[in-house]
């Protein structure tokens, strides 16, 4: 039985399978359900190897990567395969990634510089995962990455249902690698690491987290900057309602993220330490002039996403 790369345009959709031939009947396997992620190329072969491992890539390209991968491709930077390039391949799997080392070649060729690309099941194409969190460390009674301290803290950047949550500690590793005693992880209240339930008196790692989100939330397409008011008077309010006002037609009835930015240096509002009386894509910003240390906002602008 004879393997061949067949390439195959059906209805306008190009595809690549796996063809086999026994005996003058072709039999077609057609591409398992799901999605492949970009290219990635984060090592060349200048010191051992190349290493495109997992590992690696993940801490290089967070949520670019599902979990569990169903198959892996490598192709050298000018597009050849792996059988094409002739290299001696030390390791490529969905576990542990891509690897060539130089040691393996023969009469001391080096390996030739490898990209590589992972096969993702449809939960991990159908959505998007949002930026990841992290607004509690384990210094009091643990690391509590609750949803609602979450949306308050960032509001717009999570959707109302997620489908999954994941947590790594802030040096990249998973829950299971930390070996801590998780208290809860869910799409209904969010990450906690509770102190009192480690053994021998150990504090939990410091995690972040970050939540899958349906299509729904992830097509967003985002309105123009509004900037209707500048804080001179009481502070700078930016209100949904006066904005539908005086730009009738142009903010969709329900947003789903609002974003807000200095006019100036253009620096997201939420980094600017300025205290905010109201801050969501259901009413815009409000900035009180009374609120702030210095007695005086910034000037902010902002826009809305909406359902593309």
């Amino acid at each position: 039985m004879i393997q061949l790369l067949s390439v195959a345009i059906v209805a306008g959709l190009f595809f690549e399978s796996n063809q086999q031939t026994a005996r003058g009947s072709d039999l077609v396997l057609l591409p398992k359900p799901g999605c492949w992620t970009d290219w990635f190329d984060r090592d060349d072969p200048s010191g051992t190897g190349d290493w495109e491992t997992l590992s690696h890539l993940r801490n290089e390209y967070p949520g670019k990567i599902c979990s569990k991968p169903v198959d892996v491709e490598a192709r050298t930077l000018s597009g050849l395969t792996v059988a094409a390039a002739g290299d001696v391949i030390y390791l490529s799997d969905t576990t542990t990634g891509f690897v060539c080392r130089n040691e393996d070649q023969p009469r001391n060729k080096m390996c030739n510089d490898y990209r590589v690309r992972f096969s993702c099941p449809p939960s991990f194409c159908k959505g998007c995962w949002t930026d990841w969190f992290d607004r509690d460390d384990p210094s009091g009674t643990g690391d509590w990455e609750t949803l609602s301290h979450l949306r308050n803290e960032y509001p717009g950047k999570i959707c109302s249902k997620p489908v999954d949550v994941e947590a790594r500690t802030l040096s990249g590793l998973t829950v299971a690698a930390a070996g801590d005693v998780i208290y809860v992880s869910d799409t209904t209240t969010g990450f906690v690491c509770r102190n009192e339930d480690q053994p021998r008196n150990k504090m939990c790692n410091d995690y972040r987290v970050r939540f899958s989100c349906p299509p729904s939330f992830c097509k967003v397409c985002w309105t123009k900057w509004y900037n209707r008011d500048a804080p001179s008077g009481t502070g700078d309010w930016e209100t949904l309602t006066n904005l539908r006002t005086e730009n009738p037609g142009q903010i969709c009835d329900s947003p789903l993220s609002i974003e807000a930015v200095t006019t100036d240096t253009l620096t997201p509002a939420l980094s600017t330490g300025q205290t905010f009386f109201i801050y969501n894509q259901n009413e815009g910003l409000v900035c009180r002039n009374t609120d702030q240390k210095s007695g005086l906002c910034r000037d902010y602008k902002v826009r809305f996403g909406c359902p593309c």
